[in-house]
């Protein structure tokens, strides 16, 4: 029994250790591409086979502050994505209402419907979108990328809130009628704060796309509504690629800080309570 027990033991710990390494290698995977885009941000004479760079500057952080204009594009992305949540928002709100609380024919279909654009090839949607708006006179506005992001932006946003409105608690409604609030009261004192987690974290998911959103962004954008992903792509087609690397860090740093200033308002676990069976 005490040599099947130290084998058993020794089965545990190599099963331990194995897992330990997976992780770690998964986290080497994850981190490893940003620790090099963190290093050619500030590198200099980083050429060859060199694993670190041999000095150090800020100087390509300086090139991507005033030779690419990023304060002015930094303004047109956030502006842009501020846009898309508030449309999102309030497309979704109502939407993910019907969804989660009425008995709609076809809700299989049309959430479908509603996911298409994710569904397909993001270069074929764009160019649908490119299409229309190039007749609309919605190319290079604020407004026009924003819709278009709104596009993919809104179906994570729709299926965030209608789980989220389909676990709201039935009795909770049915006594606010009974104490004579009116749906809008009952929607304000009583809904509300019961999504609010639910809505915090579809407004995240619409942030965070619209803020990185590429193909549609430069299938619609000008000269007056360049963003910063499609800046670093057109500075990689310039060959700066430590002025890149700097942008790109630069990308980062707006999406942590949002995330960082809404996770110290809700906790971590009530952003996916609006998920159904979390």
């Amino acid at each position: 029994m005490t040599l099947a027990r130290k084998y058993l033991n020794a089965i545990l710990r190599s099963r331990k250790l194995l897992i330990q390494t997976l992780l770690l290698c998964f986290a080497l995977m994850i981190f490893t591409p940003f620790l090099m885009i963190v290093l050619r941000s500030v590198g200099r004479g980083w050429f060859g086979r060199l694993w670190l760079p041999p000095e150090l500057t800020l100087d390509w952080y300086r090139w991507a502050v005033e030779v690419t204009n990023i304060v002015e594009i930094t303004k047109n992305t956030l502006v842009i994505a501020l846009l898309a949540v508030l449309m999102s928002t309030v497309i979704a709100i109502p939407t993910g209402w019907a969804l989660g609380r009425r008995n709609i024919p076809g809700r299989e279909l049309l959430m479908s419907i509603l996911l298409l654009p994710r569904m397909i090839p993001p270069i074929a949607f764009a160019l649908g979108v490119a299409q229309i708006f190039y007749r609309t006179d919605l190319i290079n506005t604020h407004i026009g990328v924003a819709l278009a992001h709104v596009s993919i932006c809104a179906p994570f946003a729709i299926l965030i809130l209608s789980a989220t409105f389909e676990a709201l608690d039935e009795r909770l409604l049915e006594a606010s009628g009974v104490c004579g609030a009116n749906p809008i009261r009952t929607f304000i004192h009583v809904v509300f704060p019961l999504i609010l987690p639910g809505v915090l974290a579809s407004m995240i998911f619409t942030f965070t796309t619209s803020y990185n959103e590429f193909t549609l962004t430069l299938m619609t954008y000008g000269k007056d509504t360049v963003t910063l992903p499609v800046r670093t792509y057109l500075a990689i087609g310039e060959g700066y690629w430590e002025v890149t690397s700097a942008m790109s860090i630069l990308l980062i740093i707006p999406s942590i800080i949002v995330l960082f200033m809404i996770q110290r308002q809700v906790a971590p676990e009530k952003l996916v309570g609006g998920f159904k069976g979390v």
